[in-house]
C-alpha cells in the first residue's frame, strides 16, 4: 500500500510539474531559512548553560537612588561579595570577574612578539570552582592563587608558544587602564603562565586570559582600594554560589542586611540609597535588561520571522492544494465508492505532502549550507555544524520536517478526504468554502509580508536619523590614539606636542573618555544649602585643554580650558545644560557658584567656570545624563589622545602621528581608530536586526509571490474558456487582466488594513529601547502597501496577461 500511495504522489507530481515546482521551491526556502534560525536560537540559549549547579550560581545586581533618579548597575562594590560570603552560610562561595574600565586592552609581550590582546580580566582564584572551564593544561584549584599568575584561553596560548606547552612560560604584560587612586595599573609585569583553558562553550564572560586578584596594578586596586568602599566603586561584576535548596528571596534580605551592617554610614555619606538583589547566570546572556536591551527580544524577533517564513511556505501548499482539488475530486470519489474509509485517504494524502516536504528539506540542506557564510556576516555570529549542535540540528530538521508536512498537508487532507462521491461522481461540487479558506490565507501571508516590510522602513528611518542626528560634537575627521601603557601616559605632553608642531593635524588635545564609551567616573555634587541626600550624580570626564574647541562642543556661557593646567586643574568644572537644570540654575546664574561633595568625612569644594550645551556621551537608546569636565591633575587621567585631521592629507598626518609615537613610545605598538567608527559601533546589533529583517522580509514577500503566481496560473486556467468567450465578445486584453487581478487587489488591500495596526504597535514597541528616536509616520504604511500591491500586480499580471493574450480558438475549439 505505502508503495503504491508513493507511485501515485511521484505519478501527482510530475502530473502538475509547474505546481509541485512552485510547492517544493517555497518550502525548501522556507525550511532553509528555519534551520538557519533554528541553529542561531541553539547558539544564542546555549550561553552559560554548560556551568555545573546553574541553578545555583547568580550575579550581584546593584540599585542606586538618589533624590535625582535611579540606576541598575551590574557590577557592585570590591568588598561585598567577600563579606557576604563571610556572614551569609547560604552563600558556598564568591568569585570577582574584574574587566578595568577604560583602555581595557593589555600588551603582551614573549619574545620578539608584542601585541594588544582584549578582554582580559582580573579574578579571585575561586573561578574555576565557581564556573566550568575545561583546562587543557594546569591545575585548576591552584592556576590563579599564586600572584602574577596568568591563565591563557587555548588560541592565545598558540599564539605565543604555538604547539608548544605554554605551562610554567613567563610573559610581560601590562594591563592598561588609566592610573585610579594612586594605583599605578599600566605597569610592565611578568607573569607566570599557570594553565590554559578551551573556549569550546559561550559564555557571557568572553574572556581570552585571566590574571589573579593577588597580583599587582588592578588587582593591587581590587584587594586594598576597593576594599574600603562599600557604598561607592561599583563597579566590580561579582558573583555567588548557593547551597542546594536555597530561598533567593531570603538571601537577598540577608544579602542588603549585611549591607547595611558594613556600609550604612558611607552610603549615608554619601545620601545614596543601595540595595543588592541576585541575577540568575544562566539569564544574563538572554534576559538580562542591566545596561543593555535584553537580547531575548531579538531572538523572539528572529524565531517569529522562522516561524512565519514556514507558515508562509506551508500556506502555498495548501492553497495550490485545495486549489487543484477540484481535478482529483473524481479520484477521491472512486476510491470512496470501492471501498476507502477517509482516514486512509486522509494517510494517503498527508503522505503525498510528506514526500514534497522530504524532497524540499533535502534541498533546503543545500540552501542553508550556500546561505550561512551570508547569515553569519548578518547576524555578526560564527555559527557552523559541529559536534556541540549537531545534536539540535537533527532534531530540529526531523522537527521541522514533522511539523511542516502536517501544516502543509493537513488541510488539503482533510478537505480532499471530505468529498461525497454522490456529489463529485455527479459534477456538483461547490467550492464556497475552500475558495473562502484560500482567500484567508492569501491575506495572513500579505499581511506577515507588509509588517515586515513596515519593519524594514522603520528600522532605516531610525539608523538614518542616528547617523544624521547632532550629537552635539563634531566627530567627522577625528583620530583617536589610545594610550595603555605607564610610558604612553608618561609621555602624553611631549607626544602631544611633538604632533602638534608636526603640522599635519588641525587641532589636539586629550580625554579619559571619548564620545561612544562609558564614562565610569562620577561625582555627587550639590551647591549651597544642599547636602549628598540632594546630590546629583555626574559622569565625570578629564580632558585637556582645547578639547571643546576641538570636539565642537558648544560653549553656552563662561569660558573653556586654558594651557595653564596648574591654574585650571582639580577644583574647575565645565558642566553640561542637562547638570545645571538639575542642580536648579541657568547656564548664566551658575557661573561663579560653589558646588561640593563630601568624601570621606570632608567637604570638598568645586568652581563652575562654564556651561557646555549637552552632547550624546553614549548611543541614542540613553538619555543624555548630568556631565562634567575636568582639567586632569595627573596626566596619566588621560587614556585617549584625539586630534582632528584633514582629509586631504590624512595618510600624512597618520604616517606623522605614527611616527612620533615611535619615537616617543617603545613599549607598545602605535594603534589608532576613527572617532566616527566608534559611535556607529554602538549601533551594531541594531543594524544586524536591520539586516535580518530585511534580508528574511524580502524571502517572505518571494514565497508570498510564488503562491500568488501559482493561484493566478490556476485561476487563468480555470478560466481558460471564460477569457477566450469574453475575448470573442469584444474585450479588450487590459480589461481582461482587470477582472483577474482584481480579486487578489483585494484580498492585498485587506491584509494592508489589518496589518497596519499591528506594524504600528511592534514598530512602537521596538522604538521605545530608544531614548531619542523617530516617530512611525503613514507615509510608512503607505509605501509598504503601495511596494505590497506591486508585487502581487506584477506577479498576478504576468499569467493574467498569458492568458488574455491567447488565441480564443485554443480555448474553444472543443465546444
Amino acid at each position: 500500500m505505502i508503495s503504491n500511495y508513493l507511485k501515485i504522489a511521484l505519478r501527482t507530481m510530475l502530473h502538475n510539474k509547474v505546481f509541485t515546482l512552485i510547492n517544493i521551491l517555497g518550502l525548501s526556502v522556507g525550511v532553509a531559512c528555519c534551520l538557519l534560525l533554528a541553529l542561531f536560537t541553539q547558539h544564542e540559549i546555549s550561553y552559560d548553560k554548560h556551568h555545573a549547579r546553574l541553578d545555583d550560581l547568580y550575579r550581584i545586581v546593584t540599585h542606586l537612588r538618589t533624590d535625582a533618579g535611579y540606576e541598575k548597575l551590574s557590577t557592585t562594590s570590591p568588598p561585598i561579595a567577600y563579606a557576604l560570603k563571610t556572614d551569609i552560610p547560604e552563600v558556598e562561595n564568591y568569585v570577582r570577574v574584574y574587566d578595568p574600565p577604560g583602555v581595557s586592552f593589555s600588551i603582551i609581550r614573549h619574545g620578539e612578539d608584542i601585541f594588544y590582546e582584549p578582554n582580559g580580566f582580573v579574578v579571585d582564584s575561586t573561578l574555576f570552582d565557581m564556573f566550568s572551564y575545561e583546562l587543557k593544561e594546569g591545575n585548576p584549584k591552584e592556576a590563579l592563587v599564586q600572584a602574577n599568575s596568568i591563565v591563557l584561553s587555548e588560541n592565545l596560548a598558540k599564539k605565543l608558544f604555538g604547539d608548544s606547552p605554554a605551562l610554567n612560560q613567563t610573559i610581560s604584560m601590562s594591563q592598561g587602564g588609566t592610573v585610579l587612586l594612586n594605583t599605578a595599573t599600566g605597569q610592565i609585569q611578568e607573569y607566570k603562565v599557570t594553565g590554559v583553558f578551551r573556549k569550546r562553550h559561550n559564555s557571557h564572560i568572553n574572556a581570552n586570559f585571566f590574571t589573579s586578584v593577588t597580583s599587582g596594578g588592578w588587582g593591587e586596586y581590587v584587594r586594598t582600594e576597593g576594599e574600603k568602599h562599600w557604598a561607592g566603586h561599583n563597579a566590580i561584576p561579582s558573583y555567588l554560589r548557593l547551597v542546594q535548596g536555597h530561598n533567593k528571596r531570603e538571601v537577598e534580605k540577608k544579602m542588603n542586611d549585611v549591607l547595611m551592617k558594613h556600609g550604612a554610614d558611607d552610603l549615608k555619606a554619601l545620601g545614596l540609597h543601595k540595595t543588592l538583589s541576585l541575577e540568575p547566570v544562566k539569564d544574563i546572556y538572554l534576559k538580562s535588561d542591566v545596561g543593555q536591551s535584553p537580547r531575548l527580544t531579538y531572538l523572539y524577533v528572529v524565531v517569529s520571522i522562522a516561524i512565519f517564513i514556514l507558515l508562509i511556505a506551508c500556506v502555498n501548499f495548501m492553497n495550490l492544494s485545495t486549489a487543484k482539488a477540484i481535478k482529483r475530486a473524481t479520484e477521491i470519489g472512486i476510491r470512496k465508492t470501492m471501498g476507502a474509509n477517509r482516514s486512509s485517504l486522509i494517510g494517503q494524502i498527508l503522505g503525498e505532502a510528506m514526500v514534497i516536504v522530504i524532497f524540499s528539506i533535502a534541498i533546503s540542506i543545500l540552501i542553508a549550507y550556500l546561505l550561512s557564510p551570508y547569515f553569519n556576516m548578518v547576524t555578526g555570529r560564527d555559527i557552523s555544524l559541529n559536534q556541540e549542535n549537531i545534536p539540535y540540528f537533527i532534531i530540529a530538521l526531523i522537527g521541522i520536517t514533522v511539523v511542516t508536512g502536517l501544516v502543509a498537508g493537513s488541510y488539503p487532507a482533510f478537505y480532499l478526504s471530505s468529498y461525497q462521491p454522490a456529489v463529485v461522481l455527479k459534477g456538483k461540487i461547490k467550492t464556497g468554502n475552500s475558495t473562502k479558506v484560500r482567500q484567508a490565507l492569501v491575506v495572513f501571508q500579505f499581511i506577515v509580508a507588509i509588517v515586515l516590510m513596515c519593519g524594514v522602513f522603520v528600522i532605516s528611518n531610525q539608523l538614518n536619523f542616528i547617523r544624521q542626528k547632532n550629537l552635539g560634537f563634531d566627530y567627522e575627521t577625528k583620530i583617536v590614539v589610545p594610550l595603555r601603557t605607564f610610558e604612553a601616559h608618561n609621555q602624553y605632553e611631549v607626544l602631544k606636542k611633538e604632533i602638534q608642531n608636526s603640522g599635519k593635524v588641525n587641532a589636539i588635545s586629550g580625554t579619559s573618555c571619548v564620545p561612544g564609551s562609558t564614562i565610569w567616573n562620577d561625582l555627587l555634587l550639590f551647591p549651597d544649602g544642599g547636602n549628598m541626600e540632594t546630590s546629583i550624580a555626574t559622569e565625570r570626564n578629564f580632558v585637556d585643554a582645547g578639547y571643546l574647541e576641538m570636539m565642537g562642543i558648544k560653549l553656552i556661557s563662561g569660558r573653556a580650558f586654558t594651557d595653564n593646567r596648574e591654574m585650571e586643574k582639580r577644583t574647575k568644572f565645565i558642566l553640561n545644560r542637562k547638570t545645571v537644570s538639575k542642580l536648579g540654575f541657568t547656564p548664566e546664574s551658575i557661573l561663579g557658584q560653589k558646588l561640593h561633595m563630601d568624601r570621606n568625612g570632608k567637604r570638598e569644594d568645586y568652581d563652575v567656570i562654564g556651561v557646555m550645551e549637552d552632547f550624546h556621551q553614549n548611543s541614542l537608546h540613553e538619555e543624555i545624563k548630568p556631565t562634567l569636565f575636568e582639567v586632569a591633575e595627573d596626566l596619566n587621567r588621560y587614556n585617549y589622545i584625539v586630534a582632528s585631521v584633514s582629509t586631504a592629507d590624512f595618510e600624512q598626518s597618520i604616517r606623522s602621528i605614527e611616527s612620533s609615537w615611535k619615537n616617543l613610545v617603545t613599549d607598545s605598538p602605535f594603534e589608532y581608530s576613527f572617532l566616527s567608527q566608534n559611535i556607529q559601533k554602538q549601533y551594531k546589533e541594531d543594524e544586524k536586526m536591520a539586516k535580518v529583517i530585511t534580508s528574511f522580509g524580502l524571502i517572505a514577500i518571494a514565497i508570498c509571490c510564488l503562491g500568488l503566481f501559482g493561484l493566478s496560473s490556476y485561476t487563468a486556467e480555470r478560466r481558460f474558456k471564460e477569457i477566450g468567450i469574453r475575448k470573442v465578445m469584444g474585450a479588450s486584453v487590459g480589461q481582461i487582466v482587470t477582472l483577474m487581478s482584481t480579486e487578489f487587489m483585494k484580498l492585498v488591500t485587506l491584509a494592508f488594513i489589518v496589518a497596519t495596526p499591528v506594524a504600528w504597535i511592534v514598530m512602537n514597541e521596538w522604538l521605545s529601547t530608544y531614548a531619542y528616536r523617530v516617530s512611525v509616520s503613514w507615509v510608512v504604511f503607505v509605501l509598504a502597501g503601495l511596494i505590497a500591491l506591486s508585487i502581487a500586480m506584477i506577479t498576478i499580471s504576468f499569467e493574467s496577461i498569458r492568458a488574455a493574450t491567447t488565441n480564443p480558438v485554443k480555448s474553444l475549439k472543443n465546444e
